[in-house]
């Protein structure tokens, strides 16, 4: 018989390759196993979580593996550094615009970018959904707050699933129901639009359901909190200029109203609130400052514990909304924060892994930090370009990994001088990079290198590692967030501002747009957004994009959000530029610290990205397989 891999995409758990199996597989399941499944409710509890390990978001784990090429690279946030290899196979592929042999690579193998294999695995949270739903009324054993919760589950699932394929691929077919194996499979691509009416009606049917908060087995479920977080979120996407070409304000309105509506549940709740840092700013970090070279200062704490920090069990920061379960840093695989951690260092902390994955800080990314005088660097003229590290947001000391800092190397460390040596050419005149022996073979410079000359911070805990096996110091927590109440002011803003202006507020709100955003920056102890940037709705934008970009840096949302605000094809997202730093002999007014810094651009990676990139291709095999499931426009 045929293989129809459209059909298995949408049927399928397990992926099967030969049609009679599959359809023995699945009759066998339809006749027998969901009856058994529906049978209590805490097996159709086990059942609905079966769909929880298929939510891929932008940073998540795929079973204990780390991402080949995340949303931070497609974002131009960093760059992915595989030191035994140059660049993984994969980036050149995306480097190049290559969407579509990205997407026509094999799932489920490690070599597959996590946002390829999210695809197919979508497809089977959503059959694992609506199975959930349909069934719903077979359970007799349970009453009505435990039907409410499971259902609840089942409809924002469904709403986030289709959220992640959606914001590449646009239109999908919206399957409420399982197809039937007698009906015809032929479905066609439904409008983008579409799609956004079936994902809020979904999440309006899980606001209503969802408890607002969970007893403490419900770790990692959704609230009714992470449901209107994720209707702030599609909104958001829907209002932009991707999707909102004649650029009406309805859809921003209607976007500002959302966000309005959970940053007032918040409030309401007493759930969740924005974690006070505002001693950051305190943080004495100008030249020669005591907390500049810090690895992690005392003033930050309250701002990085949201990510990391020391001990293996952490509740759940008062700032989070949702995120995957906070397991704590270990080596043991399955859905844990390790792979976001190992992804963004793998030159200090991946000790003994020979193949380390990292994604290195990129030169022309940090330029979005501000002065800590609330000015961007263009603008301050304080700031000096060849002493770039000081006097920045103190977001920047959370997030960005320097030259010169601290950091805490135990055993297998092959840099053993406790500091992060980030040069070209270092304080001895020799190759820095992690000062490794001149004579460390070139298949072993993954260990020690970096090129981009810049490390993140933001998910690593100073002290961590893992150097092979069971080997390492694992008393660390990561978190992995999927919707934190930072991002819903910030979507506030960027909504009102496009719906009102500056000034103005969504219907019943108790914010305008910019008193939204400068919320977000007086928590980090930063001064309100600068007058100069708040005369217009157009000077605002750039302040808010840039906000978002210091925010949430690292944390996927960068390249959709370059995406639907339509400039991912300029050349300043682009280009990839390395941090150069190389010893000119000591201090002087030139190099004030003994080191030239010059941002060199790397021309063999930068991307390819045209007006066809913003939307992505399907696999040619669905296509082929169903002509009706027509392949995106323009691929």
């Amino acid at each position: 018989m045929k293989k129809i891999s459209f059909i298995a995409m949408f049927l399928a758990f397990l992926g099967l390759s030969g049609c009679e199996d599959y359809l023995d597989k699945v009759q066998e399941f339809e006749g027998l196993q969901e009856e058994d499944v529906f049978s209590n409710i805490q097996l159709a509890n086990d059942f609905l979580d079966g769909a929880y390990t298929h939510l891929i978001a932008e940073t998540s784990a795929r079973d204990g593996n780390a991402d080949a090429l995340p949303a931070m690279t497609m974002g131009g946030e960093g760059q992915p550094a595989r030191m035994n290899r140059n660049i993984p196979d994969v980036y050149n592929l995306y480097a190049q615009g290559d969407y579509l042999s990205l997407m026509n690579r094999p799932g489920g193998k490690f070599t597959t970018p996590h946002f390829v294999d999210r695809y197919y695995r979508s497809w089977r949270g959503i059959r694992t959904v609506n199975s959930t739903i349909e069934h719903i009324d077979k359970i007799r054993d349970a009453g009505k707050e435990d039907i409410d919760a499971l259902l609840g589950q089942a409809y924002f699932l469904r709403a986030f699933f289709y959220h992640l394929m959606t914001k590449r691929h646009g239109g999908l077919p919206y399957l409420k129901t399982n197809l039937d194996l007698n009906a015809s499979f032929d479905r066609e691509r439904d409008t983008y639009e579409n799609n956004v009416s079936d994902m809020m009606a979904d999440l309006d049917r899980a606001i209503e359901l969802l408890p607002t908060s969970w007893h403490p087995g419900g770790l990692g479920r959704p609230t009714k909190g992470a449901a209107m977080a994720l209707r702030s979120r599609i909104t958001l996407f829907a209002a932009s200029p991707l999707v909102n070409v004649s650029g009406s304000p309805e859809p921003w309105e209607t976007a500002a109203v959302a966000a309005w509506e959970m940053i007032d549940h918040a409030n309401t709740t007493g759930l969740y609130q924005l974690i006070d840092a505002s001693d950051a700013i305190n943080m004495d970090v100008g030249p020669g400052g005591a907390d500049l070279f810090v690895s992690e200062p005392d003033q930050l704490r309250p701002y990085r514990s949201m990510f990391v920090g020391p001990g293996a069990t952490k509740d759940i920061p008062i700032e989070v909304i949702f995120n995957e379960p906070n397991f704590k840093f270990d080596h043991t695989g399955g859905v844990n924060p390790t792979p976001r951690l190992s992804l963004t260092v793998g030159y200090d902390i991946m000790k003994g892994n020979t193949q380390p994955m990292g994604i290195g800080a990129l030169a022309n990314f940090i330029t979005n930090f501000e002065t800590k005088n609330g000015l961007a660097i263009k603008d301050d003229p304080s700031y000096d370009p060849q002493n770039p590290f000081v006097n920045r947001d103190p977001r920047f000391y959370n997030a960005i990994l320097f030259d010169g800092v601290p950091w805490q190397h135990t055993v297998g460390a092959i840099n053993k001088t406790g500091f992060t040596d980030l040069a070209l050419v270092n304080k001895k005149g020799k190759r820095g990079r992690g000062l490794h022996n001149p004579a460390t073979p070139a298949a072993l410079l993954w260990r020690v290198m970096n090129f981009t000359g810049l490390k993140i911070r933001k998910w690593v805990p100073n002290g961590a590692f893992w150097q092979s096996g069971s080997k390492g110091e694992f008393d660390f927590y990561v978190n992995n967030i999927h919707f934190r109440l930072a991002e819903i002011y910030l979507n506030y803003a960027e909504a009102s501002n496009e719906a009102y202006g500056p000034n103005g507020s969504a219907p019943g709100a108790a914010l305008t747009a910019l008193e939204a955003v400068n919320r977000v920056r007086n928590r980090i102890g930063m001064p309100d957004v600068n007058a100069m940037y708040t005369g217009s709705a157009a000077s605002l934008r750039e302040r808010i994009r840039n906000e978002r970009a210091v925010e949430l840096c690292f944390e996927g949302h960068r390249y959709d959000d370059l995406r639907r605000w339509k400039i991912a094809h300029l050349e300043a997202y682009k280009k990839v530029e390395y941090l150069v730093m190389r010893w000119q002999g000591g201090p002087s007014d030139t190099y004030p610290t003994g080191f030239s810094f010059t941002e060199e651009d790397q021309p063999n990676l930068r991307k390819t990205f045209n007006e066809v990139h913003y939307w992505w291709p399907v696999p040619v095999r669905d296509v082929a397989a169903v002509p009706s499931y027509n392949q995106t426009p323009g691929w």
